[in-house]
C-alpha cells in the first residue's frame, strides 16, 4: 500500500496575498496619477516608437520570447501525457494537470478579455501619432470601431501565467517556490516593459494580466486542493 498526501496552499497564503495586495494599490497609483499617460509621453518624446520593429523588442522579447514559452508549455504536455501513461505517481499526474491548467486558462481569460473590450494601444492614439482620440475602457465611441483590442497585455500573460508554477512547487513542498516566483514576475514585466517601449501597451495593461493571472492561478489552486488528497495503490 502506498499513500500520498499533498497539503493545502491555502494553509498559507500570505505570500500571494501580499502578491496581490502590492499589484492592487501599484494598478490605483497608476490611475490616480495618470501614469499611463506620463510613461507613455515619455517614451514616445524618446523613441517616437521608433523600437516597434526592433529586433530586441519585437524579434527576440515578443516574438522569439513568446514562442520559447509556448514551446515550454507544450513540452510540459508532453511531460503530462507521459506520466499518465507510465501510471507509476498518480499524485504527480494530478499536480501537473493543475499546474497545465492554470497556465493555459490564465493566457485564455486574458485573450478572451482583449477580444471583448474595445482598447486601443498607445500607438494608435492621436497623442502618440495615431489616429484615434483616447477613450475610456467602457466608453468607446463606436464610430471609431473596430479598436485595437489592446487590453489586457496579453503578451504580458504569457509570463504572468507561469506563476502557477509556484503554486506548483509550494503544493510540492520544494524550497524554490519564491526564487521562481521572483524570476516569474520579473520575466512577465520585462516582456510588459518591451511592449510598452514599442508602443503597444500602457503600463496598466501589464498590471491587469499580472492580476488576473495571479488570481486566476489562486482560484484554481484553492479549489484544486482545498482537502489534503490522499492517492492509495
Amino acid at each position: 500500500m502506498m499513500t500520498t498526501e499533498w497539503s493545502n496552499p491555502y494553509q498559507n497564503h500570505k505570500a500571494e496575498l501580499l502578491l496581490l495586495i502590492i499589484g492592487i494599490y501599484v494598478l490605483i497609483t497608476v490611475y490616480w496619477f495618470e501614469l499611463d499617460f506620463k510613461i507613455a509621453d515619455l517614451i514616445y518624446g524618446q523613441f517616437q516608437w521608433s523600437l516597434k520593429q526592433s529586433f530586441v523588442f519585437e524579434g527576440l522579447l515578443h516574438k522569439f520570447a513568446r514562442m520559447l514559452l509556448i514551446t515550454i508549455y507544450l513540452g510540459l504536455i508532453y511531460q503530462l501525457i507521459k506520466t499518465i501513461l507510465s501510471a507509476s505517481d498518480p499524485s504527480m499526474v494530478y499536480h501537473l494537470l493543475i499546474l497545465v491548467l492554470a497556465i493555459g486558462s490564465s493566457v485564455l481569460i486574458v485573450t478572451l478579455s482583449k477580444r471583448l473590450l474595445n482598447v486601443d494601444c498607445p500607438w494608435d492614439l492621436i497623442r502618440y501619432g495615431g489616429d484615434k482620440p483616447y477613450f475610456p475602457m467602457f466608453g468607446y465611441d463606436s464610430k471609431y470601431l473596430p479598436s485595437a483590442h489592446c487590453f489586457p497585455a496579453s503578451h504580458a500573460s504569457v509570463g504572468f501565467s507561469w506563476m502557477a508554477l509556484y503554486f506548483y512547487l509550494k503544493v510540492t513542498n520544494n524550497q524554490l517556490k519564491f526564487r521562481v516566483l521572483g524570476m516569474v514576475v520579473f520575466l512577465g514585466f520585462i516582456f510588459g516593459g518591451a511592449q510598452q517601449l514599442r508602443g503597444a501597451h500602457f503600463i496598466s495593461h501589464d498590471l491587469w494580466s499580472f492580476l488576473i493571472c495571479l488570481t486566476n492561478c489562486m482560484f484554481i489552486y484553492h479549489l484544486a486542493y482545498r482537502k489534503s488528497a490522499v492517492t492509495v495503490s
